[in-house]
């Protein structure tokens, strides 16, 4: 993948041009003049090296593994009451569907965070993305069919609004699990506003069915004609809205994880794109100082004195460089960590005080077990006042902060952290997960000790006794002034 592939086409002409008049001069040896151990085809080749590695260079190329962030699987729980008809094998749909999400969590998914929405008349958010599967399996226990949202099933506006939550920077698809039956709109109204959604936000939806085609009475629910309601699945209405928006139609969840497994390594496409990494970005201008160094070596007798100068870098190849320019020695740093390389990037980290570099020496100081060198670097980002506006650097830093005094045993400090945090950000998601991490559950009082028991409560007046009261007290209340009276009232 070229990013940039006009300039690699125009570095590839003139370098074959360059090549041509090299050759075309070393067939001319006899008519011309030459310098003494001049040798113009060796010439020709280094400067067609001295422009195709300019080319190469300027051109961006790309390949190799994908550059596979976590992968964000947003899980649609269909929650209607049509849920709860028993024809998928003997249980109910819903019953069938918690079952399949149980055996898919049954072992740890890495490289993948999951959230998951309840998918009603309206969308209802139960928990974002994350890796806790145990919670994951505790919220569901908590659904019951029909009993959240409004009534019914709109796939048209859920799946607008599920596309509206999912973090558009991360890689990401929606799993749906129901048995198809769209109850607010038509079919084709909601797969137009569905599909419309789901290609703008470039996310594939994977669908899996629950259910019978015959028709089957809904458990408690009757029309308002006071007849029973009756509920069938549609696999063909969710299988066009798979395949439309670049998913597909699962069936177990074996296929599921495999799919899943695919994803997260990047094996399996996303309509999304997810650029290869880039090459090392030094690779051109090895190759133009290759050509450079042929062209001085066939440049003939007049530049002896300075040639070997020249080559001097080459003799200097084997030792390791470390004067770097920061930005380079952080893109070597966060390369080696991507790569699981902590003695390379230990090597490269960076030492300036730019804010992205000190939270990349602090990641990797993190990573290495070394939490005390984590908050060495990143004391001038935390110490400091509140910065106004909020910079982007601010929220990471008091996080890693804060997990580098829990592995120091502080956690009183990791508290104080987290809640700065959520009083300079309110609502961040890491620091409330994180801190409700580090809260433990109040502990149970003690039991009375049964040789001094407590004294008993004090006895409730019976309801007599209450009601005399509420009538002494609105005997004793002040009487509102009468108006005089008249007449005809004597």
């Amino acid at each position: 993948m070229i990013t940039h592939p006009v300039i690699l086409l125009i570095a590839g002409v003139l370098a074959l041009l360059a090549l041509g008049f090299g050759l075309w001069s070393a067939a001319r040896a006899a008519t011309g003049v030459r310098v003494v151990g001049q040798h113009p085809g060796w010439q020709g080749l280094g400067i067609a090296l001295v422009i195709a590695g300019l080319g190469l260079g300027l051109s961006g190329p790309r390949w190799g593994k994908p550059d596979v962030a976590q992968l964000t699987v947003q899980v649609v729980l269909d929650a209607s009451k049509s849920m709860a008809v028993k024809d998928a094998e003997g249980r109910s749909r819903f019953d069938a569907a918690e079952a399949f999400l149980d055996h898919m969590w049954s072992s740890p998914t890495p490289g993948a965070a999951w959230g998951l929405d309840a998918l009603t008349g309206d969308l209802v958010p139960l928990l974002p993305p994350g890796e806790d599967r145990t919670l994951l399996r505790e919220t569901l226990l908590a659904v019951k069919p029909g009993d959240l949202g409004a009534p019914g099933s709109s796939f048209g506006r859920g799946l607008e609004q599920v596309c509206g939550e999912v973090d558009k920077g991360r890689p990401a698809v929606v799993l749906l699990l129901s048995d198809g039956e769209e109850t607010w709109e038509s079919d084709s109204d909601a797969s137009r506003r569905a599909l419309a959604a789901l290609k703008k936000a470039k996310l594939p939806l994977y669908a899996v069915v629950f259910g019978g085609a015959a028709p089957q009475p809904v458990p408690g629910a009757t029309g308002a004609d006071g007849k029973e309601q009756t509920s069938a699945a549609r696999p063909a209405f969710l299988k066009q809205l798979c395949e439309a928006s670049g998913g597909k139609l699962l069936t177990t969840p074996e296929e599921t994880r495999a799919l899943m497994a695919g994803l997260m390594q990047g094996t399996v496409a996303l309509p999304a794109s997810r650029s290869p990494k880039p090459v090392h970005p030094e690779s051109g201008a090895w190759l133009a100082l290759l050509g450079f160094a042929l062209w001085i070596v066939g440049a003939g007798k007049p530049m002896p004195a300075w040639r070997l100068a020249l080559l001097l870098p080459f003799l200097f190849m084997a030792s390791p460089v470390r004067a770097q320019p920061a930005a380079v020695k952080a893109w070597l740093a966060q390369r080696a960590l991507d790569n699981n390389d902590l003695a390379k990037a230990r090597r490269w980290a960076p030492t300036d005080d730019a804010p992205d570099h000190r939270l990349l020496a602090a990641a990797i100081a993190l990573r290495s077990n070394q939490p005390a060198d984590a908050l060495q670097r990143l004391a001038p980002l935390t110490t400091q006042g509140v910065p106004r506006p909020l910079p982007a650097w601010r929220a990471p830093a008091l996080l890693m902060a804060a997990r580098a005094q829990k592995e120091l045993g502080k956690m009183d400090d990791a508290k104080a952290l987290l809640t700065r945090l959520l009083l300079e950000s309110p609502g961040q998601m890491d620091a409330s997960w994180d801190l409700q991490a580090l809260t433990p559950d109040p502990t149970p009082p003690p039991p009375p000790d049964p040789k001094n028991p407590p004294p008993p409560p004090p006895m409730r007046p019976s309801m007599g006794a209450q009601k005399d009261e509420l009538e002494g007290r609105q005997i004793r209340m002040p009487k509102s002034p009468q108006n005089p009276k008249g007449v005809k009232d004597i």
